[in-house]
């Protein structure tokens, strides 16, 4: 028959035995259902603040459910409440589990109403640089912290605190107010690094000039890149592009200055010329001049730097070699100083185009007054008038009929200049009158060392030359020391043994004061004392006695006597000091030497 089940009856039918079985298993089932019953009839409620509800349930209610299936606790929100009122929260479960979320819960709401949110306003183009590669900067900071950052690429359109889209100036931080406020500090501190190290500077520049930009393997652009802390990027040139773009980033000062220096180097290669001059090449000996001497002058005169091979004052003068059969002459360097070579270069040829040589008549006996020692009136007189004076040398000169006269002395340069410098040698061209002397008196007053000569030349301004001088006999001079070889001083009268030679002296000076000088010599001649010479027997090991250190003994009797005293020279073996003047002079000078002698004992 047919069994009917009450309301809380469970009918089964069946075979006995699985009856049975199943009859048992339900029984087994329903009371561990009243188990679970009991043990989860645990209830609780508590309130919590409307305003972070949402997080509480979170996303779709995504916290909520993973609540309840880690803890297997029935969870009730009361979320239709009156504005402001806070919402009922109610637990079932086992008491355990209850509590456990009920303290989950109250913690994360504990935490959030600490929680805040804020919005900054950073430049959008720094926005990269501040959320890093890959993010890596802003995640740093939202581990830091424990904050949330967005930036407007990356909000979302339904958050649920901020439903408004972020402007594209905007970053929004949300977290713990102690985490937002750092983040957010640390946040604007870098903000303000990027926006000071942004600045940003593009302009073109030629083509060609790069490799003087970049220099030898980046050295030229790596030295600007270090020394204004900037990036420096250089975009390829395009095709049939005569410029390029650079574009400097940086802060303020460091762009402005790596900018000035790329342009200061632009600038310096736009100052850099290439010119071609042509000047004959007859004048290219003179424009290098000495060792080139001469066109490093016109590069420094110029205002260039003669040792500059390029840059700033530079300037190369290449001339032709003469095999290149060419007259160009090429300038590079520095427009400036280019330029101003330039203009003195064909200032100078035009000058040498009127170039002239004239002559002028000077007696050959003259030349080396002109001339001077060691070339020093010669090199004035070309100096004082810009001109090149050229002698003849006596041993060029011709004495064939016809041949050039050796009196002729060449002067080349302008026309003015050349006439200026004949005038200033003729100038120097004196009057000439020759006397003739007995050669005794030569021997005594004459040479350059005479006393007759100096006193002519300091009060009148005369030279006085000997053209002749009669050559005494060889042995006479031997023969009478010989002579007298036992006796320690000798006598001999000059005039008697050198009677008869003469000497011819020639004197040259003004007109006027030549009188007055031949008026004084031969009034000195007249009454002069033709004096003596006398050997003085001296042992060669005590000559330097008489010398004295440096010549100081002999220079002192020479002074006190004016005599001339001899000594042999070094070497020779011949025991005669000869001294000659007049005869006191001559006495007096005998015994200095022999206290210089006997100073030795």
């Amino acid at each position: 028959d047919e069994v009917q089940a009450g309301a809380e009856e469970v009918a089964v039918k069946g075979l006995n035995a699985s009856v049975k079985r199943v009859v048992k298993e339900l029984e087994r089932r329903v009371k561990e259902q009243e188990e679970y019953t009991r043990l989860h009839s645990f209830r609780d409620e508590f309130n919590v603040p409307q305003q972070i509800l949402p997080r509480i349930i979170g996303r779709g209610g995504e916290n909520i459910k993973r609540i309840r299936s880690e803890r297997d606790v029935q969870i009730d929100i009361a979320d239709k409440t009156a504005p402001g009122v806070p919402a009922l929260v109610k637990l079932q479960g086992t008491a355990e589990d209850v509590a456990a979320v009920k303290a989950e819960i109250l913690e994360f709401a504990e935490r959030l109403a600490d929680q805040t949110s804020e919005i900054i306003s950073v430049p959008a183009n720094i926005h990269r640089s501040l959320i890093g590669t890959g993010g890596r900067y802003v995640k740093r900071l939202e581990e830091k912290y424990a904050v949330r950052i967005q930036f407007p690429s990356s909000r979302r359109d339904n958050d649920e605190e901020h439903g408004a889209p972020l402007g594209a100036d905007q970053i929004h931080i949300r977290g713990g107010r102690k985490g937002v406020d750092s983040a957010k500090s640390e946040l604007l501190e870098l903000a303000e690094y990027e926006v000071e190290h942004n600045h940003t500077a593009t302009f073109s520049v030629p083509a060609s000039f790069l490799p003087h930009i970049v220099g030898k393997a980046g050295s030229h652009i790596n030295e600007i890149k270090d020394e204004s802390e900037t990036r420096i990027d250089i975009a390829d040139a395009k095709e049939g592009e005569t410029t390029v773009e650079i574009t400097v980033v940086g802060t303020k000062g460091g762009v402005k200055m790596a900018r000035e220096a790329i342009e200061a180097i632009v600038a310096e290669q736009e100052s850099q010329v290439d010119i071609v001059l042509d000047v004959a090449a007859k004048h290219h000996r003179f424009l290098i001049g000495s060792g080139g001497s001469r066109v490093r002058d016109l590069v420094t005169q110029a205002g260039g730097d003669p040792e500059a091979m390029a840059g700033p004052k530079s300037c190369r003068v290449q001339f032709p070699r003469a095999a290149e059969n060419t007259d160009q002459v090429k300038l590079k360097g520095d427009k400036e100083i280019v330029d101003k070579v330039k203009q003195a270069i064909e200032e100078l040829v035009a000058e040498r185009e009127r170039m002239t040589t004239i002559t002028v008549l000077i007696p050959v006996s003259q030349h080396a007054f002109i001339i001077g020692r060691g070339g020093a009136n010669l090199k004035q007189l070309q100096d004082e008038h810009s001109t090149e004076i050229h002698f003849r040398s006596k041993q060029h000169g011709k004495s064939a009929a016809g041949a050039e006269d050796p009196s002729l002395v060449k002067i080349s340069g302008l026309p003015e200049n050349c006439e200026a410098c004949k005038l200033a040698m003729l100038a120097l061209v004196r009057e000439e009158e020759k006397i003739t002397v007995p050669l005794a008196v030569h021997q005594r007053l004459g040479g350059r060392g005479g006393s007759l000569w100096r006193r002519v030349r300091n009060e009148f301004d005369v030279q006085v030359d000997a053209i002749r001088v009669d050559k005494a006999p060889a042995s006479t001079k031997t023969r009478r020391i010989d002579d007298d070889e036992e006796k320690d001083v000798v006598f001999h009268d000059l005039g008697n043994e050198l009677s008869g030679l003469t000497a011819e002296w020639v004197c040259r000076g003004e007109k006027a004061k030549l009188a007055e000088a031949i008026a004084m010599i031969n009034k000195s001649l007249s009454g002069a004392d033709l004096g003596v010479e006398a050997a003085v027997r001296v042992e060669p090991r005590l000559h330097r006695r008489i010398i004295g250190k440096q010549g100081s003994n002999i220079a002192k009797i020479r002074d006190a006597t004016g005599c001339e005293v001899t000594v042999p020279k070094r070497g020779d073996e011949s025991v005669w000091v000869t001294v000659t003047g007049e005869r006191a002079g001559v006495e007096r000078a005998i015994e200095m030497i022999q206290e210089a002698i006997d100073d030795e004992f």
